[in-house]
């Protein structure tokens, strides 16, 4: 569309061209700027793209810029400072720094070179900027630096040799770069070098113009204003001659020198150490809400640490009360337990004493044969001797033993004349209750009988005989042990009593 537009535009204006061919002449003749006439270049209206206009490479800000400085150091056969291996005195090597890119990349600044002979021969640019126009002007803005913008037509006979002898001057590529002046250009047929060409209002070509921040004017009474993005100066026209022309590397020079750079420096070094001390006060508040927030994290482990060592020993407590509960109820159910047994025991032991205790045997009563001697030790220390026949049962020596631990409330005469619970007489009934008690014979007595020295269990077994236990042959020393009932708890068994010789002497008949 725009095409067939611009060579209609092209065709009326065929008649025009030898009078802007002669004014033309007459202002390069009076070195007056040649204003940029819609009629005649259409520079102001449209814009012809430097590659292919309909790519998607033509469109965007970067390539554009990049293409643009490349077809630059062509032209000028210099290079840019980043690509020139150009070493500052205290760097390592070539550095880039953020949002420059491409073949073209800005550089961190140093304050001197070090000014090879190699280097010295070398033609050099600036770095530019590449990207859009709005992004520059972003960049000089976030950075607080110093923006220059170059802008050409090459529809101007003055460009070709602005771009020789202005770009690559060796003493204005040393200024930008040491003033750490951020630099941005274009051809007007390249839409953004175009927007930017309206938006700082360039009328003739070459175009340069600084930008930067500056301090908005306000009434004293009132709290100055965030400063804004300004034009400082703008320089358009000619290149030559190079002394006064003003678009002149010597003129853009001393211009920055003595002008520009003592006037804007001190804001933008007191924007600068603003800045920093707001990044200074950031980056402590920063640290003090890690701080505070480590400390209360801090805290709340304290706390829920706390909560959690209260909520375990409240449970501990509550767990030894309930095992306390449980203890003193089995306790209740032992004492309860053993009491019965005690009763029942006691009601079984008062029959024994009258059911199975045999009397002693007289002399001369053949029937129950040899008499033993027989000398006890109860736990209690008591000592007793009882002579039995060798053919009474061991179940006759158990019964006696078991009879002295009745208490002397208990009378002899009051004693039952039949087992408890209705069970059998004799060895018999004693069986049959052993049985249903579930105990052994052991546990059922509560204690045993043992041969003092030596040492030597006698076990209860019905039906046997006293002359057949052989460590009683002939009469003997015995020691009665207490036995624990398994359902007493917490009691242990009965300390074994000494087996030491009581006085006691075995006597046979």
């Amino acid at each position: 569309m725009t095409r067939p537009i611009r060579i209609v535009l092209n065709i009326i204006a065929i008649p025009l061209y030898p009078i802007f061919s002669l004014l033309r002449f007459l202002f390069r003749a009076l070195r007056i700027p040649l204003p940029n006439f819609a009629p005649f270049t259409f520079s102001s209206l449209s814009y012809r793209p430097l590659g292919p206009g309909q790519g998607k490479e033509a469109k965007d800000p970067k390539s554009v810029a990049e293409r643009w400085v490349l077809s630059l150091e062509e032209e000028t056969g210099a290079v840019c400072i980043s690509r020139s291996g150009q070493r500052r005195s205290n760097g390592d090597g070539p550095s880039t720094a953020t949002g420059v890119a491409g073949p073209s990349q800005l550089a961190s600044r140093g304050d001197s070179w070090d000014n090879t002979e190699a280097e010295r021969d070398t033609k050099l640019l600036p770095d530019f900027y590449l990207g859009s126009y709005e992004d520059f002007a972003r960049t000089c803005q976030r950075d607080v630096k110093i923006g220059c913008v170059v802008i050409v037509s090459e529809e101007h006979d003055d460009v070709a040799e602005f771009k020789r002898s202005t770009l690559t001057d060796p003493a204005l590529v040393r200024l930008i770069q040491e003033n750490d002046i951020l630099v941005w250009g274009g051809d007007i047929r390249d839409r953004e070098a175009w927007s930017a060409s309206q938006k700082l209002q360039a009328t003739t070509y070459p175009f340069v113009a600084f930008i930067s921040l500056q301090p908005r004017r306000a009434p004293a009474s009132v709290a100055p204003p965030a400063p804004t993005m300004t034009i400082l100066s703008r320089h358009q026209g000619p290149s030559i001659p190079s002394t006064s022309a003003p678009t002149a590397a010597e003129t853009l020079v001393r211009h920055l020198a003595e002008n520009l750079l003592p006037r804007v420096n001190p804001f933008l070094v007191k924007l600068r150490t603003q800045e920093a001390e707001r990044e200074r006060e950031r980056a402590l508040r920063a640290e003090q809400d890690r701080a505070f927030e480590e400390s209360r994290r801090r805290d709340a482990e304290r706390i829920q640490q706390r909560a959690l060592e209260e909520r375990a020993a409240t449970e501990e407590k509550q767990r030894a009360a309930a095992a306390e509960v449980r203890a003193a109820e089995e306790r209740r159910n032992a004492a309860e337990a053993k009491k019965q047994w005690d009763a029942h025991r006691m009601a079984w032991r008062r029959w024994i004493r009258r059911g199975l205790v045999v009397r002693e045997p007289r002399p001369g009563e053949a029937v129950r044969g040899k008499t033993m001697r027989v000398g006890v030790r109860m736990p209690d220390g008591r000592r007793v001797v009882r002579f039995f026949g060798e053919n009474d049962t061991v179940t006759a020596l158990y019964a006696y033993v078991d009879s002295l631990f009745i208490p002397p409330e208990f009378v002899q005469d009051a004693d039952p004349m039949s087992p408890p619970e209705g069970a059998k007489t004799g060895e018999e009934g004693l069986m049959g209750e052993m049985s249903t008690s579930g105990k052994s014979a052991d546990k059922w007595w509560g204690f045993q009988i043992v041969l003092a020295y030596p040492r030597r269990e006698i076990f209860w077994e019905a039906g046997k005989r006293v002359g057949d236990v052989d460590v009683l042959k002939g009469g003997g020393q015995v020691v009665v042990e207490l036995i624990a009932d398994e359902g007493a708890k917490g009691k242990g068994k009965a300390s074994v009593q000494d087996a030491d010789d009581d006085g006691y002497h075995t006597e046979s008949d």
